[in-house]
């Protein structure tokens, strides 16, 4: 249950006007604050630099946007990259004309898109021509992406908020709101708030002071392409991220309910943040605050507030399975007659509880994710299930009525062989016999759908210890697997584009030299194949392996023993 992310600029789908958007929006009220204190209203468009179907079924975003309306004094509105030209889904006003223009954003490939849209807000580009007395609006950007790696984007933001939106919002937006504090002091009001990074090319314009060494990277994008892997770039410090406590009255759920998204009008609800794993592949796991669960009680009030508009619920969280109350919460929710998605569903953490609420809301195609169909390769991933622990769940998930199963895979990882690979066909080979036992009884058969990912490194992952399969082997790979599966009666498979993959890795792992690729990217077109041929050629070390500091563990050791150092890095 994760949207679907749209990585061009043609905005030529049959996207409803923004007035078509508005009018088919429900849901309950925004929930009412109290006086506002001195000071003018601010004026924020809220901007997710992604399409309107995929940024609505963005929970981060929605509660971003509540966030902001129950802050008095300040007048929220919201953009996307496919109405954006139509201004704002509530007014129409162009984005220009906003005090803060601020950004939401999760994944890395929507950072080029965060400079179209300052483009068609008539704004400069580069945070260093955005003078205070030409009346630009503040830009600022938060979301996972800015903990993920927001250098590629350092010379376009004003200022980047490290955090969840709780807690770096509403002082923020009090500081800005302040009587006498104007574009030319909105910076200095704003320094020294926790979680709040001021970008050296806003400081420039602003003329505030730049510390030792970070003139360079103000004038990052005037140096030739040519220069670029020769020059020393100092890495701007991050500050500590403001994490918020998970308070009863903050907002949890979605709000704003519409059939024009990726969950049409399904409700979702925030069970907790991080993550309890340490999965090797994945950021949450090692970089993301302590877990955190809300308490049953605020869970199902939130679900109380949205069932006059909605009997559809998505269950958010990194491991749903994890929360200690899931079934209490399920029952409660098949005695309530709702229907319940998962965001995710691990097989060690699946419960019988759990597989008969999708049960009893009538669904008939659930997704799991093995991952890899080598058990040596899966406990490299830190997945530490067997074969017939997934098998036993798929029993469960076909006896209880569904007819379709999505499986999730990755290959392109590192240390992994092409026979290891294979093995996804075989272990899918496996799962339809599983099926074709259920379906044949009842007279009808659904179909396998297969996800096939390629590995794309993040900052601070353990498997950074391992140097990475090259791109040509990758290819390879992906053909062979491909083949595999074509052969297996009723199943599709759709697979991820290994250029894609490694363009995100650049703008996973890149510096602020990466800025310059975001351009080229735009400059490209969004053909990320010729844009990473322009790029390996200026700027080679963003495809090599770039390690974590530590020692390179041996291939031949990972074999062995299917396990990585342990890496967490706090913050």
């Amino acid at each position: 249950m994760s949207p679907k992310s749209v990585t061009t600029t043609s905005h030529a789908q049959a996207t409803p006007s923004r007035r078509e958007l508005l009018a088919a929006e429900h849901g309950p009220p925004a929930r009412a604050h109290g006086p506002a204190a001195a000071g003018r209203l601010l004026r924020v468009g809220l901007v997710y630099p992604n399409a309107y179907a995929i940024g609505m079924a963005s929970l981060g975003f929605q509660i971003a946007y509540q966030v902001l309306e129950g802050i008095a004094g300040v007048a929220p509105e919201r953009f996307f990259l496919d109405t954006a030209a139509q201004g704002s889904i509530e007014t129409g006003t162009p984005l220009g004309d906003f005090d803060v223009i601020a950004f939401s954003a999760a994944y890395e490939m929507d950072g080029p898109h965060v400079l179209d849209l300052l483009e068609l807000a008539g704004l400069p580009l580069e945070a260093r021509h955005r003078r205070p007395e030409a009346g630009w609006p503040l830009v600022l950007h938060g979301g996972v992406l800015v903990s993920v790696n927001r250098l590629p984007l350092y010379p376009f933001i004003d200022v980047f908020a490290h955090g969840e939106a709780e807690g770096i919002l509403p002082p923020v937006m009090e500081r800005l709101r302040r009587p006498g504090v104007d574009a030319g002091s909105r910076l200095a009001a704003l320094a020294g708030l926790p979680g709040i990074e001021l970008t050296a090319g806003a400081r420039a314009a602003a003329g505030l002071p730049l510390t030792a060494g970070e003139e360079p990277l103000v004038d990052l994008l005037d140096r030739p392409l040519a220069e670029l892997a020769s020059l020393a770039l100092p890495a701007p410090a991050a500050p500590p991220r403001a994490v918020a406590a998970l308070l009863a009255d903050a907002p949890f759920t979605s709000r704003i309910l519409t059939p024009h998204n990726e969950f049409s009008n399904m409700a979702l609800v925030d069970l907790a943040r991080g993550c309890p794993h340490h999965c090797t592949f994945c950021w949450i796991g090692h970089n993301a605050p302590a877990y955190r669960t809300r308490s049953l009680t605020e869970i199902l009030a939130g679900i109380e507030r949205l069932q006059p508009h909605t009997d559809r619920f998505g269950l958010v969280a990194s491991a749903v399975g994890a929360h200690p109350d899931i079934d209490p919460l399920c029952e409660e929710l098949m005695a309530r007659g709702l229907r319940v998605s998962y965001s995710s569903l691990r097989v060690e953490e699946v419960s019988d509880t759990m597989l008969r609420a999708l049960a009893a809301g009538g669904q008939r195609t659930v997704t799991i994710a093995p991952e890899a169909g080598s058990r040596r390769v899966r406990r490299l991933l830190g997945k530490r299930i067997t074969d017939e622990q997934i098998f036993a769940v798929t029993e469960k998930i076909f006896g209880l009525g569904a007819e379709n199963l999505k499986l999730y895979f990755m290959t392109g990882i590192p240390s992994e062989t092409d026979e290891e690979a294979l093995a996804i066909a075989a272990f899918t080979e496996k799962i339809r016999a599983i099926q074709l036992r259920w379906a044949r009884p009842r007279g009808r058969m659904g179909t396998i759908q297969i996800n096939l990912g390629v590995f794309v490194p993040k900052p601070g992952i353990p498997l950074n210890h391992i140097e990475p399969v090259p791109l040509a082997r990758i290819k390879s790979r992906l053909r062979k697997v491909v083949q595999a599966l074509a052969r297996i009666p009723n199943t599709h498979t759709a697979v991820s584009s290994p250029d894609l993959a490694r363009a995100q890795g650049v703008l996973s792992m890149g510096g602020v030299e990466a800025a310059r690729y975001a351009l080229l990217v735009r400059e490209q077109g969004y053909d990320w194949r010729a844009a990473n041929r322009v790029w390996r050629a200026v700027q080679p070390a963003d495809f090599a392996w770039k390690g974590t500091g530590a020692p390179r563990v041996a291939t031949a050791a990972l074999h062995a023993h299917s396990s990585l150092p342990s890496v967490r890095v706090e913050g």
